[in-house]
């Protein structure tokens, strides 16, 4: 198959692109679901996956539910999913934790209960929190701070409850270099159902980056640590895998740090006029393909509605997992006929598009 970027998912080509793949990374937040709400058609386009023979696997920044936790959630959504098919970023902590920590160390955690459970789910000792009593000056603070010499290693997620006295700790222990100092993912924000901006962990991250002068190491999308696993684990060929998401910066730019196909789904973070603004913005880069993906479909029931209209699966998608996809595909047409116009003057966007759209 002809892999261009930024090409529509359509009837016409579905079966070629269904016939090209074995392996389907898939995101959950904005793709499977948004908050506590399965998108609809996500479940029947799961289940026709694995009808036709795909190896699914789901691939999410999402740190606050342990996998157990996780595999509640995907089945009271209506997902079939098994235990090791799931790589959260609360999973990639306790992997690299199991392989980097000496036996009698232990690790210091911002984050949820579920990423505590997540980590100790591999064998690791997670240090437990010093009292969390109101504590007005900085002198009383620091007077009550202990440092376990055996900590070694702090972890930041997603933290619902960050506060000054946990920024202390981890900056005061991060002040070893020789203390490992790993972070979930670096998203700014989570989807949200109902228009609320939702901070994610980067906004924490960003604090005890600040307060240490030290980098973490990512273990999240879109850096490549969870490739090694997925690859081994399911025996994958890059050549006939592709990564669907949500979001830009970090779905499709892991997909191309992996030298995988990349397809994104409009039902979540990144939107149609993200992806045209992001092509205005790097087309003259030598590597602008890093940020843009090969295909886009409006959600993830869309590809088992095009499936099932050409024969390829007998599935019934509800009537609202393509709501207005006409409307929004005509919409498509007309904003990406003023993007090209906007980046190449008055040439007309089919040659705009194939002179921009480069092979991968």
């Amino acid at each position: 198959m002809h892999h261009e970027l930024f090409q529509q998912l359509t009837e016409d080509n579905i079966e070629e692109f269904l016939d090209s793949v074995d392996t389907v990374l898939l995101d959950c937040d904005g793709v499977l679901w948004r908050g506590e709400d399965a998108i609809a058609g996500s479940p029947e386009t799961v289940r026709m996956l694995r009808a036709m023979g795909k190896q699914p696997v789901f691939l999410t920044n999402y740190s606050i539910l342990s996998r157990k936790e996780l595999m509640a959630k995907f089945q009271k959504l209506g997902y079939e999913v098994n235990e090791d098919e799931i790589y959260s970023s609360a999973t990639l902590a306790g992997l690299y934790l199991q392989s980097h920590l000496n036996h009698d160390e232990t690790v210091f955690i911002l984050g949820s209960q579920g990423l505590h459970d997540e980590i100790e789910s591999f064998g690791v000792t997670v240090a437990p929190f010093d009292s969390e009593d109101h504590v007005f000056d900085i002198q009383g603070l620091t007077e009550t701070l202990k440092i376990d010499p055996k900590i070694g290693a702090v972890v930041v997620g997603f933290d619902i409850n960050f506060n000054y006295r946990k920024l202390l700790r981890a900056a005061n222990i991060l002040s070893s270099e020789e203390t490992h100092f790993l972070v979930t993912n670096e998203d700014p924000r989570l989807p949200s159902n109902d228009g609320w901006i939702v901070p994610d962990c980067g906004c924490l991250i960003e604090s005890v980056k600040k307060a240490t002068g030290r980098s973490p190491t990512v273990l999240g999308k879109p850096n490549t640590f969870a490739w090694d696993f997925i690859s081994k684990r399911f025996h994958v060929d890059p050549a006939r895998t592709v990564m669907i998401g949500d979001s830009l910066n970090t779905d499709i730019l892991f997909g191309y740090n992996c030298g995988l196909r990349r397809s994104l789904v409009l039902s979540g973070i990144s939107s149609f006029e993200d992806v045209t603004k992001r092509i205005a913005e790097v087309k003259d880069h030598p590597e602008a393909e890093k940020w843009i993906p090969n295909y886009y479909v409006q959600s993830l029931g869309t590809l088992a509605n095009y499936a099932s209209r050409v024969g390829l699966c007998d599935v019934d998608i509800e009537s609202d997992s393509v709501i207005s996809e006409t409307s929004i595909e005509e919409d498509i047409g007309v904003i990406g006929d003023e993007i090209w116009r906007d980046i190449k003057g008055v040439a007309q966007p089919n040659e705009i598009r194939q002179e921009l759209i480069t092979t991968v």
